[in-house]
């Protein structure tokens, strides 16, 4: 579920997704689903509903939707699932308003175990590994902690406390970077934790409500710090602070460089990021326009690679160079992949489940 630094979306016209998508089969997958080049569709459902979903697309495009409910007999994942990744074969899906980590089988999606303790897992949001046998995943709205999960034991075997409502997260070297947003509130910070003595070492001022965070070729890290919100004029909607894209060195802990993507005291927007071309270039929305930009660039670039449309999240495909961008209509309804070429041309949009919210590649 998306916290409220996340506007409403605009509506996208019904005809221009149905002229561009593929008609698909809900086709019945054979091989496996960590198929090289394919990937893996996170459909957060509807909350409260128990909804949430994993869709499949083929590297050929073909997709396959509900594919934990195919794989155990009609049993569903839970209530929001907010994220997936994948350590060795095993499959790791945070479902956030269930207050639980599931475990599944990523060749198969076959259910293998549920981490879940009422006492520390309170708000779970992404999750990253160190190996096949560390996992570290954020968790808070408020006070925010990073579980480390021991995934023979499949146990919380420490609570780390970092800032407030933690986010995304990166593992550089032995180092775990995480993005403290905080939350129903207000944090700014970027946490630093050794991997070697599982506490946090540094902890670095970026820009108000830090949430997602790419590694670029160099290893330095982009983080978007959406910026401190102001609705208490609904339904209309200000930035407080300014929507910030700001790089961080991994080597110094200090930030070289700073854009303002919306000014503070104009209206708010959704905004995502993503990194593709081999960690070269990053790809940043805001509304409804998304921009392509040279991680040695000096200034943010003036011409959108797509607008006029608002997603609802924003992937790079690392096989092809394709933009994969995600759109929920509803969370009532079942939403929209559509891949665009690196240039910003649609190819096409396939559907997929409830509330898309990223696709993972394989």
């Amino acid at each position: 579920m998306i916290r409220k630094n996340i506007l409403l979306l605009t509506a996208l016209s019904v005809f221009t997704l149905i002229s561009c998508k593929k008609e698909e089969s809900n086709f019945s997958f054979d091989g496996t689903y960590i198929e090289s080049g394919a990937a893996i569709v996170v459909n957060e459902g509807s909350f409260g509903s128990n909804n949430g979903s994993a869709s499949f697309i083929s590297r050929n495009g073909q997709v396959s939707n509900n594919i934990f409910e195919a794989a155990n007999g009609g049993d569903v994942l839970g209530d929001v699932f907010q994220s997936y990744s994948r350590v060795g074969n095993t499959g790791i899906c945070v479902v956030n308003n269930s207050q639980k980590i599931v475990l599944v089988d990523a060749r198969t999606f076959k259910y293998l175990a549920t981490i879940s303790d009422a006492t520390k897992i309170t708000y779970p949001r992404y999750a990253v590994a160190k190996d096949t046998s560390r996992l570290y995943v954020s968790n808070g709205s408020g006070s925010g902690t990073v579980l480390a999960i021991d995934l023979k034991t499949k146990t919380i075997a420490k609570t780390i406390a970092v800032g407030s409502g933690p986010e995304q997260m990166a593992i550089l070297g032995n180092q775990l970077f995480v993005a403290n947003s905080g939350g129903f509130g207000v944090d700014s910070t970027i946490s630093v934790i050794s991997l070697t003595t599982e506490t946090v070492t540094n902890t670095v001022k970026v820009g108000d409500m830090p949430t997602k965070i790419v590694k670029d070729a160099q290893n330095n890290l982009w983080i978007l710090c959406y910026g401190a919100t102001d609705y208490s004029n609904w339904p209309e909607i200000n930035k407080l602070t300014p929507t910030k894209l700001v790089k961080l060195n991994t080597s110094t802990l200090s930030v070289e460089k700073s854009f303002t993507l919306v000014p503070a005291n104009s209206p708010s927007y959704n905004a995502n990021l993503c990194i593709g071309d081999a960690g070269q270039t990053l790809y940043y929305s805001v509304g409804d326009e998304v921009f392509a930009m040279s991680i040695a660039a000096t200034t943010l670039p003036e011409e959108p690679l797509i607008s006029g449309r608002e997603f609802y999240g924003l992937n790079a495909n690392p096989f092809n160079g394709e933009l994969v961008a995600t759109y929920a209509p509803s969370f009532t309804q079942s939403g929209y992949v559509l891949r665009y070429s690196s240039t910003g041309t649609l190819r096409d949009s396939l559907r997929v489940g409830i509330g898309p919210n990223a696709v993972i590649f394989n």
